[in-house]
């Protein structure tokens, strides 16, 4: 419970109204119950709402300037204030203190203070984990891992030998971090090789190849502040690191190739997938679903629009769309284009009969 005067503080609000009333819940203003609940109102679009439902409390975007109800505060950025909200009235993760008596921690491991361990968790041999790090339940660290402090790893994830994980990183459930990368070789060069030298699509020249694995020795590091979505897997490198980058958040199922380098302050959404040695900078936006093929560059603040294919690297500030990938103004021309296609065809059909007409009349 806080006051609505606390809350006003807390998101840098101006109040108006009773400081002292007390709010126990966060709710849409279609969800308003009771004399303690606040409204949460991101746009115009809900104010009938709060008169529907005699809310008595609400938090609203400044530019309405004044809410018909008895208290209310008025923030700049309504959704930033939600996440503020949000950590005031967090519901954490339930974790039991201490080790749970399935867990199997190797001798070696060492274990930072306030460390919360749950059912049937394994910590292998030499692994560090640091102060106020939870594992809730079936998490499996490997070998000489290292784990910063207050990190927050949820039911099943599994983090391979030798990774490194900084402080206050979150891994939703079930991902991997540090699986072998999918990096394979034939004895004699095959389609794949040629197709890659001609730059298109070769005849079958063979039915079946022997694949040679290319086994990977090197590690995963996931800087500060990281967050990884739950089915998520980021694999080591083959011989170096996989490494993310201080402050990225990565949605659910995205797949991180091997050798993948992704820069700070990144967001990379549902179903991303990144090819191997790819190179994405800082401040970049995957959408959900877009190709990033191996060994191509994405540079500092580009945007890549969801489904995107991209065919070649993307330079810094560049916002692209579509498979094959362009920048937005020449894929809206193409659309526009398209549009206009169904009504050449018809002008093209008129003019041939046209031809055909005064070839007639002249002989031909």
């Amino acid at each position: 419970m806080k006051t609505l005067g606390e809350i006003a503080e807390y998101v840098d609000g101006k109040l108006q109204g009773d400081p002292a009333v007390v709010i126990n819940r966060i709710v849409h203003p279609a969800l308003v119950r009771g004399p303690s609940d606040l409204a949460l109102v991101l746009s115009a679009n809900v104010l009938d709402l709060l008169k529907r439902n005699q809310a008595a409390n609400a938090i609203a975007p400044a530019e309405l300037n004044s809410l018909d109800v008895p208290n209310y505060v008025l923030v700049a950025h309504p959704r930033l204030a939600l996440a503020r909200l949000l950590e005031l009235f967090e519901r954490p993760v339930y974790s039991a203190e201490g080790i749970h008596p399935t867990a199997v921690i190797d001798p070696t491991a060492k274990l930072g203070e306030k460390v919360s361990i749950g059912p049937h968790c394994w910590v292998g041999p030499n692994s560090n984990i640091g102060t106020g790090t939870r594992l809730i339940c079936n998490v499996s660290v490997g070998a000489e891992v290292e784990i910063g402090e207050k990190v927050l790893l949820h039911p099943g994830v599994s983090v391979g030998d030798r990774c490194q994980i900084g402080n206050r990183v979150i891994v939703q459930p079930g991902a991997c971090i540090g699986g072998d990368g999918f990096s394979y070789v034939t004895p004699e060069p095959g389609n794949i090789e040629a197709a890659r030298q001609k730059k298109q699509i070769v005849e079958q020249t063979t039915s079946s190849q022997e694949f040679v694995r290319i086994n990977s020795i090197g590690h995963v590091v996931i800087e500060d502040d990281v967050e990884i979505g739950a089915g998520t897997c980021v694999d080591r490198g083959t011989l170096g690191e996989t490494k993310i980058g201080r402050g990225t958040k990565i949605d659910n199922l995205v797949q991180i190739g091997h050798n993948v380098t992704v820069g700070r302050n990144c967001l990379i959404v549902a179903q991303v997938g990144m090819g191997g040695s790819a190179k994405v900078g800082e401040r970049v936006v995957l959408g959900g679903q877009a190709g990033v093929p191996d060994h191509f560059t994405i540079g500092d603040d580009a945007v890549i629009v969801a489904q995107s294919g991209l065919p070649g690297d993307v330079p810094p500030r560049v916002t692209v769309i579509g498979s094959p990938a362009m920048p937005v103004r020449e894929y809206l021309q193409q659309q526009m284009n398209f549009k206009r296609l169904p009504r050449l065809n018809q002008r093209v059909k008129e003019l041939e009969a046209k031809v055909a007409e005064l070839e007639k009349r002249l002989g031909r």
